[in-house]
């Protein structure tokens, strides 16, 4: 153990972060009373103090246990809802409340979104300090003059966040609560400002700065797509970005640079230092003068990308780097980053859940280590192909050290990372230079414009080779459902070939080829059930209704066109659906051949010899017959009927299905018919999406 007596936080920081997570999953479960901290430290102490080899196992196991519960509870203490004044402990029963403005707000199409911290709520005749974050949206025209620190009072109540409301949709009430927010409002005009009261100043000014650099760089870009690039790569403001310039980005596997993170600090950081090379500087004797400004300089960068979450990540990180560079002991890589991941974590627990800081450290990990292995197997003469060899050693160690998890969380995978990052990562170095250079001295009549004429001109180039890659067939794989336990499985295999080169022993490319068995067992298992896989799926959608009718890996979707023909909302909301269930059929590509038909106001759905009636036109109730119809399942959506009786005389069926399209006090009538007739009846406002599975 002793030997490692260097290195520290390679043994601190796993031991914190396993505390972290056995909090976050088995909180329930381990319940350590904060007491218990006192034996194991006293133990630690009173043997430490001894300095003997006898003890040495032991004393490591009470190091990590301690180090372990350390993490339980700061975790424990770090959410709000440990707080006994937090509105999650009590019942919204108030009309209103006082909170600030705690986020910068953000333009959405419809509305302003931001984070307000409600500091008391009123009743009719009294008020009550309560605590909590709020996700709250605002009406457009009155929040656009909004800003950090604005007092607000708010009529009406936050709700409590939901789940999910459809199959592998987004879970945004875990992402939340993973930033202490379990409420959200939409608040829309009903609200008035008293004041500002910013609950930081330095933040305020960071803000105000980012807003000034916003405007400078929009004054002098005007076109629209170059310019969100710019904002983005320079400043971190991703609001401005088309959404087809996004979708080429990450379909080029260059989505990275348009997230001001560790790239951008990095690139910062290794002008800092050719510059002082540069200048004769970089020798030990003026080691902590390079420490302390490039620290300074990078602490700067992040004061005008307005301090956001990720920027503080990367420049923490290269700040304990540049102090590991100044020391004159020997220094450890891995020990640098893995003291940067503890204070982070020290900090906020919960950044341990965060998939940039998760990428982060596993893109620094993969360059650091792999990047020089891969170097060594090419050498050449010739500057440029080193050069290129280079970039191209970084891209790869970069992409399998993040694939599997960026697979896990995206569900595809670009196949030409390798070509578009040879030259995004240059054109980025360049772009953040000029970008930089732009806010300093852009203010220049003549000089401001004409870096920005340049500045623009590169974005389009670059912008143009990435719709070029993306246009390539074959581009970015698509559709690729891996569960977490995969996604270690694949880490595994890559740890255990990394030991198998390392180490030289056969061993680790047996271990390798079982974890490879272990994962072609469990795809082979879950595409061997989506082939026999048939079903109905009625989604839970404010103000629309759509059906997904699935047999193995083919559908057919049927619903209002406003909502089949938006591409956003399809990807949000129907495509998790089809992914995890059925391994990847695209809602653009649907193939299923269905028997229908129509009758007035409905149509008829055939599938698996099991009839299906969507009802959504009132014309249904002029609709004749003279023989009751036999239909399994009828779905009324739209306002269809206003009375049970206007089904019931129709058809003799067996389940009715109530969707998210129609008035609240309709679904609560039909309900109550419908129970009332010994009906079998769904409720989409109050159960949620239904799922018929089907047999063939």
């Amino acid at each position: 153990m002793r030997r490692y007596a260097a290195y520290p936080f390679l043994r601190i920081t796993p031991a914190f972060v396993l505390g972290i997570v056995a909090h976050h999953y088995l909180a329930s479960f381990l319940l350590f009373p904060v007491f218990i901290l006192f034996i194991p430290v006293v133990l630690f102490l009173t043997l430490a103090i001894k300095d003997t080899l006898q003890f040495d196992a032991l004393i490591g196991f009470l190091a990590f246990y301690i180090l372990f519960l350390f993490g339980y509870f700061r975790l424990q203490y770090f959410k709000a809802d440990f707080q006994k004044d937090h509105l999650v402990h009590y019942d919204l029963d108030f009309d209103a409340y006082r909170a600030t403005i705690v986020e910068a707000p953000v333009v959405k199409t419809k509305s302003i979104k931001t984070v307000v911290s409600i500091e008391e709520v009123y009743y009719h005749d009294q008020s009550r300090r309560r605590i909590a974050r709020v996700n709250i949206y605002l009406d457009q025209e009155r929040g656009r003059q909004l800003k950090y620190g604005d007092q607000l009072l708010i009529r009406g109540k936050p709700d409590l966040m939901q789940g999910p409301s459809n199959p592998g949709e987004f879970d945004f009430r875990n992402y939340l609560a993973f930033n202490n927010i379990y409420h959200q409002q939409f608040v829309g005009e009903y609200f008035a400002v008293l004041g500002n009261k910013p609950p930081s100043k330095v933040i305020q000014q960071a803000l105000r700065l980012q807003i000034l650099s916003q405007q400078r760089l929009k004054s002098l870009i005007d076109d629209e797509a170059v310019r969100g690039v710019v904002l983005a790569l320079v400043l971190g403001i991703k609001d401005g970005l088309d959404a087809e310039v996004r979708n080429a980005y990450s379909a080029a596997g260059a989505m990275h640079v348009l997230a001001v993170s560790g790239l951008h600090v990095g690139i910062i950081y290794a002008i800092i230092l050719a510059l002082f090379k540069r200048l004769g500087l970089s020798n030990q004797k003026n080691r902590w003068l390079l420490a302390i400004l490039s620290i300074v300089i990078l602490w700067l960068y992040a004061f005008v990308t307005g301090l956001s979450p990720s920027v503080l990540r990367a420049v923490t990180m290269f700040s304990f780097v540049a102090i590991g560079k100044a020391t004159t002991r020997r220094t450890n890589i891995y020990n640098t980053l893995a003291a940067s991941a503890f204070v982070l974590l020290c900090y906020n627990p919960y950044l341990i859940m965060s998939v940039g800081f998760q990428l982060s450290y596993l893109a620094v990990f993969g360059i650091v280590y792999l990047q020089p292995k891969f170097y060594r197997l090419l050498t050449t003469e010739n500057v440029i192909l080193d050069k290129l060899w280079a970039l191209t050693c970084v891209s790869i160690a970069a992409q399998i050290a993040t694939g599997p998890l960026s697979v896990l969380y995206f569900h595809q995978f670009p196949a030409y990372f390798f070509v578009s990052n040879v030259f995004i990562i240059p054109a980025a170095f360049v772009i953040l230079i000029l970008g930089i250079m732009v806010l300093l001295l852009g203010w220049v009549p003549i000089l401001g414009a004409c870096m920005a004429w340049v500045l623009s001109q590169l974005v389009s180039i670059t912008n143009s080779l990435i719709f070029a890659i993306e246009g390539i067939p074959g581009s970015v794989i698509q559709g690729i459902n891996l569960k977490p336990f995969e996604s270690w499985l694949i880490y595994l295999v890559i740890v255990f070939i990394i030991l198998l080169f390392a180490i030289k022993k056969l061993k680790f490319l047996f271990l390798s080829f079982i974890m490879t068995l272990f994962f072609t067992c469990s795809q082979l298992i879950k595409r061997s059930r989506f082939v026999n896989n048939s079903d109905i799926t009625i989604f839970d959608l404010s103000n629309a209704s759509v059906i997904d009718f699935s047999i193995g890996k083919q559908s057919f979707l049927f619903g209002d066109s406003a909502f089949v023909n938006d591409q956003n909302k399809l990807s949000y909301s129907i495509q998790p659906k089809r992914l995890t269930a059925y391994q990847g059929i695209n809602v653009s590509n649907d193939k299923l051949s269905l028997n229908s038909g129509r009758i007035p106001g409905a149509d008829l759905f055939v599938l698996e010899k099991e009839a299906f009636l969507s009802v959504h036109d009132a014309n249904i109730r002029s609709f004749n017959t003279t023989k009751k119809i036999p239909i399994k399942n009828i779905l009324v959506s739209k306002g269809a009927i206003s009375d049970l009786d206007q089904l019931t005389g129709l058809f003799i069926f067996e389940k009715l299905i109530i969707d998210g399209s129609n008035r609240k006090y309709l679904v609560d009538k039909l309900t109550s018919q419908a129970e009332a007739l010994n009906l079998d009846v769904h409720s989409v406002y109050e159960d949620g999406f239904l799922q018929l599975k089907l047999l063939k």
